[in-house]
C-alpha cells in the first residue's frame, strides 16, 4: 500500500511539500526569533486577529488583509479552547504582567499559522500543475519548495499566501466550469467570491486577476473565445442587450459609489480587463444566458461579501476602500515623489519616468541568473529554435503575463515576498510549454535539473536567509521615543489599543 501511494506522483509530491515545509520551518528560519523580526507584518496582524478575537473591529487597512486577521481569530479561538495557549483578548493583554512573553508565545503561533497557509497554498499550486497535466511533477514540485516565494512565507506570517491561495481556489472553480456548465450560476458566483475575498485580503493582487485568469487559456486547449463572443453578441441582439445593461449596471455602481473621478476611471477599466479576460475564457454560446448572470453574480457575491464583513465580522467598511477609492494606492507606490506630489501635470511626469525606471530594471533581470531569467531564455530560444514560431508563439503568452505581472510590482516594490505572486505562475507556464513543444526527454530533465540546481545555488546560502528572514526596521527603531510617544508614532497608527506602559514593557 506505502508502495503505490510512493509511486503517485501527486502523493509524492504532497508528501515532500509537507516534509520540507516542517524541515525548512524549524531549521532554516528560526520560529522562535523575536517577534520585533518581522514586527511590521507578523505583530500588525496579530494584534488586528486579536482584536477581531476580543469583537472588536480590525484597525490596519493598509492591505486591508481581513479574511488573514478573521482565519487567524478563528485558530486563535481553537488553541485557547484546545488550552494550547490561553489567549487573552485585548483587554487582558493590556493588563498582563508577562506581556513581553505572552506576545512572543502569540507570535509563534502566527508563524505556525503561517506555515500551514503557505503549505495548503503550495499544496493547491502541485494540484494546478497536474490539472494541467504537468509531468515530472516531482521535480517541478522540488523547484517550486526551492524558490524564495516559498521559502519567505515558511516561517513568517504575511498576508500574500492566503490572498494567492483565495484566488487559486477561483481559478479552480473557474476550469470546473470550463468542464461544464452543470451548477453554472453556482459556479460563477463562487468564483467572483473567492476573487473579491482575494482583493480585500491584499489590494495588490486587483491588477494580478485579469492577467493570472488568462493562463487557463492552456487548459485541455487553446481557445480565445473574446472574438467569437463578440461576434455572437452581434448576431444575438436579445444577449447583446442583457450583457450591455449588466454591464452599465456595473460601470454606473461603480460611478455612484466612487469618491473621487479618477478612481472612477481606474475602477471601471480594471472592471473591463477582468470583464475581457473572463469572456477571453468562456464561449458565451454554451451557457445559458450568461452575458447576463456573470455580472449579476458579481454584484451579488460583492454584496454577500460587504454585508457580512459590515455586520458580523468585525471588518469595517475600509475594508473595501479598493472598489471605491482606488486612487489611495498611489500612497504605495515605491516612489517617495509619487506620494508628495499634489501637482497633477507633475505626478503623471513622475510617474512615467518611474514607469521606464522600472522597465529598464525588468529587461536588465532577463539576463540575470536566476530561475525566472533561465525558463524565459530557455522558452524563447527553443520557440526561436523549432523555426515553427506560427505553431509555437501562444506556448510564449505565459511569459508576457509573467512580465507584465512583474513590471505592475515594481511600481511598488522589488521586495522578495512577492516573488510568492510569480514562482507558481511562472512555473506552470513552464507545465504549458514542456508538454506541447516537442523535446527529447533528457533535455527535459536536463532543463528542470539546471533550473533546481540554481534555485539551490541563489537560495540556500546564509546571506539569502537573512535576507528573505529580516524584517523591514530594527527594534532601535520601533522602540525609539519618537515612536513611542508621538501622535504620529509607528505604535500609535497600527495598535492604537495598547496602553504606552505596556509598549514600554514590549521594548525593554
Amino acid at each position: 500500500m506505502i508502495n503505490k501511494l510512493f509511486k503517485d506522483e501527486i502523493f509524492l509530491s504532497y508528501f515532500l511539500v509537507i516534509f520540507f515545509s516542517l524541515i525548512f520551518f524549524f531549521n532554516i528560519q528560526n520560529p522562535y526569533e523575536s517577534f520585533y523580526v518581522n514586527y511590521d507584518q507578523e505583530f500588525w496582524n496579530t494584534y488586528n486577529s486579536l482584536l477581531i478575537y476580543s469583537n472588536i473591529e480590525q484597525e490596519k487597512y493598509d492591505e486591508p488583509g481581513h479574511i488573514s486577521y478573521l482565519l487567524f481569530s478563528f485558530y486563535l479561538k481553537v488553541i485557547d479552547l484546545l488550552n494550547i495557549l490561553q489567549v487573552p483578548d485585548i483587554n487582558d493583554f493590556n493588563n498582563l504582567d508577562n506581556i513581553k512573553n505572552k506576545t512572543q508565545s502569540l507570535i509563534f503561533q502566527s508563524r505556525i499559522f503561517g506555515l500551514l497557509l503557505n503549505t495548503v497554498l503550495t499544496l493547491f499550486i502541485i494540484k494546478i500543475f497536474k490539472k494541467f497535466g504537468a509531468k515530472n511533477l516531482i521535480l517541478f514540485t522540488f523547484i517550486l519548495i526551492t524558490s524564495n516565494g516559498f521559502l519567505t512565507h515558511i516561517s513568517q506570517y504575511r498576508v500574500e499566501p492566503l490572498t494567492l491561495l483565495l484566488l487559486i481556489i477561483s481559478m479552480f472553480i473557474l476550469m470546473s466550469l470550463v468542464d461544464s456548465n452543470k451548477y453554472q450560476n453556482l459556479k460563477i458566483f463562487f468564483f467572483n467570491f473567492f476573487i473579491i475575498l482575494s482583493i480585500i485580503n491584499k489590494v495588490q493582487i486587483i491588477f494580478y486577476i485579469p492577467l493570472m485568469l488568462l493562463i487557463i487559456l492552456h487548459y485541455k486547449k487553446f481557445n480565445f473565445c473574446l472574438i467569437k463572443n463578440i461576434k455572437f453578441l452581434i448576431k444575438n441582439k436579445r444577449d447583446l442587450l442583457y450583457f450591455l445593461i449588466s454591464t452599465f449596471l456595473i460601470i454606473s455602481l461603480i460611478s455612484i459609489r466612487s469618491e473621487q473621478l479618477h478612481s472612477t476611471a481606474y475602477l471601471v477599466i480594471i472592471y473591463l480587463f477582468f470583464l475581457i479576460s473572463f469572456f477571453s475564457l468562456i464561449e458565451i454560446n454554451s451557457y445559458k444566458n450568461i452575458s447576463i448572470f456573470f455580472n449579476l453574480t458579481l454584484l451579488l457575491s460583492f454584496l454577500v461579501i460587504y454585508n457580512l464583513v459590515i455586520n458580523f465580522t468585525n471588518g469595517g467598511e475600509r475594508t473595501f476602500w479598493v472598489f471605491f477609492k482606488i486612487s489611495k494606492i498611489r500612497g504605495y507606490l515605491g516612489d517617495i515623489k509619487l506620494d508628495q506630489s499634489y501637482d497633477t501635470i507633475l505626478w503623471i511626469k513622475e510617474f512615467i519616468l518611474f514607469g521606464i525606471h522600472n522597465l529598464k530594471e525588468l529587461l536588465l533581470s532577463i539576463f540575470e541568473i536566476k530561475k525566472n531569467s533561465l525558463i524565459i531564455l530557455a522558452v524563447f530560444a527553443l520557440t526561436i529554435a523549432s523555426k515553427k514560431f506560427k505553431e509555437y508563439y501562444h506556448l510564449n503568452i505565459f511569459i508576457i503575463l509573467y512580465l507584465a505581472i512583474k513590471f505592475i510590482t515594481l511600481f511598488r516594490s522589488n521586495a522578495f515576498y512577492y516573488e510568492i505572486y510569480f514562482d507558481w505562475f511562472i512555473l506552470l507556464g513552464l507545465v504549458i510549454f514542456l508538454n506541447n513543444f516537442k523535446i527529447k526527454k533528457i533535455f527535459n530533465y536536463t532543463m528542470l535539473s539546471t533550473i533546481l540546481i540554481l534555485n539551490i545555488y541563489n537560495n540556500f546560502n546564509t546571506k539569502n536567509f537573512q535576507q528573505i528572514n529580516g524584517g523591514s526596521y530594527s527594534k532601535e527603531t520601533y522602540c525609539s521615543k519618537e515612536q513611542i510617544y508621538s501622535v504620529n508614532g509607528i505604535w500609535e497608527y497600527y495598535s492604537k489599543k495598547i496602553k504606552k506602559e505596556q509598549i514600554i514593557n514590549l521594548c525593554k
